[in-house]
């Protein structure tokens, strides 16, 4: 029995290991099936990555073949064109903008590059080479006729070219053309002048391509190709240079230029180089020239006539000179020097010429203004009566400074000069005052440090920085004063006000000074020329206010000077003190002894006065001058003695306290509600019964006392009015009350 069941118990045992077996050959076989098709799958994708990897290989040829086809067509469409060119002139250019338009967007999606100047300069010097080696007779000739057309309109004489006929009774004209001028066409030029000039002669020049060029004397013809296409390049470095916005692509760029190229005459006057250095150049030539006037030299440099004299003209060079040489073209432009000038130059820094160097970029001007302009009249002005506030204690209330003043900053080096200026540029912030900080002569580190700190103060949102650094020509020294006054009048006349700092006049004068010698000006006192009060006297006397009719703004200059040792007699600094209406004179022992800033109360003065000084203001510091005279005065004899009677104790001991309250930390302006506060707490004999270490915290806490409790005495004292019995009493009140808790 058991046998049995054993027997039964295999059997299904056995059948079902059979089941299992069969059930894992299924299994195994389907996923070997599977592996088997993935590997010929793998083989075919293979085999098809080659076939495709074939096919791109033979793309590439054909592509090539076809790229070179397209330029063997494009080169068969160019000499089609050239010829087309040839036969039918304008139209057929007419026919090449149409199909520049049609290109225009393949273009734009090819070349998203910048236009340049050198861009401009490789077309035109390309479109030059193919036009002088192709057989365009027919054209040249077209150019020819329509050159003596035009010059029946232009031609004159010059007053030049007069005084020469009536001198020497003949005056030579040479005409350059592409090819020989035919007898007929000599003829018509020759009766076009013959009741002028005396005598001409044609020379053959292959370098103007097509058209012809006239001299006369110094005055120049030109109606050549090669001329037209220079225009072309000049135009767009000149449009690169003073827009601000982006020129889309290459192709925009030139249809744009081309628009605006016509093939007329240009009629200028030429000159040359004869002598070149140190910034300094003597020009033949050029007898029609105007003095002052901006001449264009090769690179793009600008000059300024200086000196006239009966064969040549000195020009005084403005900007790197080191590509110049002796023989070069000089070119009249008509235009008195002139600077870029609008809203768009507010916080950037430029050069003397205006031009960036701040690294943002070109600036879209609004216009041009030249340099030297004649200062307003009388009766365009009106009363300095506006005060302007520089935030500092010391000048505010002893040597105010009114709107279209002229005040004089001098001083030894390394008194505190350029720190005053640059606390006035910071306290006009929200005073709606335009500021232009001149720098004359100074390094490129130290400019740079003064915009970085007008920059971290937020005063470069109203400030633009003219910078002519002492790396820099002389002739760049001089002429950025006039560049910043310049820009200065541009906002004066539009009814704004401005502030003007020229740091520092004294390297203008000795960079006025190198050029003149260099120019052999006679010398004077200190080899100075005997012009140099003028070259001051012109610039400074353009600060004004304006009355309603002429504009109705200001502008004040802050002139700095460096004196030597102290000396205020010295030549530069008497002619600037007798030019201002006052100076501020900051002595080194004041200085050195902790004094900051170290005016000299004494030395210095306001001629305007109170009358651009705040009511208020006016009224606590009324006897301040005369009390601080008296202590300097009298601390001076002190220190000789020790017996002392009261009534000098008493001066000295509170003008101390004086002296220590109008010690003011850099860049931390007042407003001058604070400083009446600071003034009168003083002047009262609030602050006598204090230690002198005591008073600038005394001052800070008590000007917060006063805000928190008498909030609408900061408006008082602006209105301009002055206090009345009743603000001082309630002011003492605020004092008495606070020196209860201090």
């Amino acid at each position: 029995m058991y046998k049995i069941i054993n027997f039964i118990i295999l059997i299904g045992a056995l059948a079902f290991i059979c089941h299992k077996l069969n059930l894992l050959d299924k299994i195994f076989g389907s996923r070997r099936r599977d592996i088997s098709r993935q590997i010929e799958d793998a083989e075919t994708a293979k085999t098809q990555a080659q076939e495709l990897g074939a096919d791109i290989e033979k793309a590439k040829q054909k592509n090539e073949e076809r790229k070179q086809q397209l330029l063997k067509d494009a080169e068969e469409q160019a000499k089609a064109d050239s010829a087309a060119i040839a036969v039918s002139g304008e139209e057929e250019a007419k026919g090449l903008l149409a199909n520049a338009e049609k290109s225009e967007e393949q273009l734009m999606e090819q070349m998203k590059n910048r236009v340049s100047s050198q861009t401009v300069q490789r077309v035109a010097q390309i479109t030059a080479s193919v036009l002088s080696r192709g057989s365009f007779e027919s054209s040249k000739q077209a150019l020819n006729e329509k050159f003596i057309e035009q010059i029946k309109e232009l031609v004159s004489a010059m007053p030049s070219d007069i005084l020469n006929m009536n001198e020497l009774k003949k005056l030579d004209i040479s005409i350059k053309s592409a090819q020989p001028l035919s007898d007929e066409e000599m003829q018509k030029l020759t009766q076009i002048i013959c009741e002028t000039f005396i005598s001409c002669h044609n020379e053959v020049d292959t370098d103007v391509i097509g058209g012809v060029r006239m001299q006369v004397g110094d005055t120049v013809y030109d109606g050549t190709l090669a001329h037209t296409l220079d225009r072309l390049s000049q135009d767009v470095e000149s449009n690169t240079r003073q827009s601000d916005e982006q020129m889309k692509s290459i192709a925009e760029g030139i249809k744009k230029q081309l628009e605006k190229v016509n093939g007329d005459i240009d009629v200028f006057q030429t000159g040359e180089v004869v002598t070149l250095g140190d910034g300094i150049c003597r020009v033949s030539g050029l007898a029609d020239v105007m003095a002052g006037e901006m001449l264009e030299f090769k690179g793009g440099l600008k000059g300024m006539v200086q000196d006239l004299e009966k064969d040549n003209v000195g020009v005084v060079l403005l900007g790197p000179f080191g590509h110049l040489q002796e023989g070069d073209s000089v070119r009249r432009t008509g235009r008195i020097i002139e600077v870029p000038v609008g809203e768009s130059l507010i916080g950037r820094v430029v050069d003397a010429m205006g031009t960036p160097i701040d690294g943002k970029g070109p600036i879209k001007n609004e216009g041009f203004r030249p340099v030297e302009s004649p200062a307003p009249s009388v009766l365009s002005r009106k009363p300095v009566s506006v005060p302007l506030q520089t935030g500092l204690k010391a000048i505010d209330a002893l040597v105010p400074i009114g709107r279209g003043q002229r005040e004089l900053i001098i001083g030894d080096r390394q008194t505190g000069k350029t720190a005053i200026a640059l606390d006035a540029i910071i306290n006009q912030k929200g005073k709606d005052v335009i500021c232009i900080y001149v720098a004359i002569g100074q390094k490129e580190s130290t400019v740079a440090g003064v915009v970085e700190k007008l920059r971290s103060h937020g005063a470069m949102d109203y400030t633009i920085v003219v910078a002519a650094t002492a790396s820099e020509p002389a002739p760049m020294l001089y002429i950025a004063p006039y560049a910043g006054a310049a820009m200065g009048e541009y906002f004066m006349y539009k009814g704004k006000d401005v502030l003007v700092i020229y740091d520092d006049l004294s390297k203008q004068a000795a960079a006025y000074r190198e050029l003149s010698l260099l120019l052999q000006r006679p010398p004077g006192r200190e080899a100075y020329p005997g012009d140099v009060f003028y070259l001051h006297s012109r610039l400074l006397e353009r600060a004004a206010r304006l009355n309603e009719e002429s504009g109705g703004g200001s502008m004040t200059a802050l002139p700095i000077i460096e004196t030597q040792a102290g000396d205020i007699s010295a030549y530069i600094p008497t002619n600037v003190i007798s030019i201002t209406d006052g100076q501020i004179f900051l002595e080194s022992d004041l200085f050195h002894s902790g004094v900051r800033p170290a005016i000299n109360v004494g030395l210095s003065v306001s001629r305007v006065g109170g009358a651009a000084q705040l009511g208020a203001m006016k009224q606590v510091a009324g006897r301040l001058r005369v009390d601080l005279a008296q202590y300097r005065e009298l601390a001076s004899f002190a220190q000789f003695g020790s017996d002392l009677d009261k009534s000098t104790r008493d001066t000295l001991h509170r003008g101390a306290r004086m002296t220590e309250t109008l010690k003011q930390g850099q860049y931390a302006p007042m407003s001058a509600a604070d400083q009446v506060i600071a003034i009168f707490a003083v002047s009262e004999g609030y602050a006598d019964d204090l230690e002198l270490d005591d008073i600038a915290r005394f001052e800070s806490e008590l000007i917060d006392y006063v805000n928190r409790t008498y909030p609408e005495f900061s408006g008082e004292v602006l209105s301009g009015k002055k206090l009345s019995a009743e603000q001082q009493a309630k002011l003492k009140e605020c004092i008495e009350n606070f020196k209860k808790t201090f």
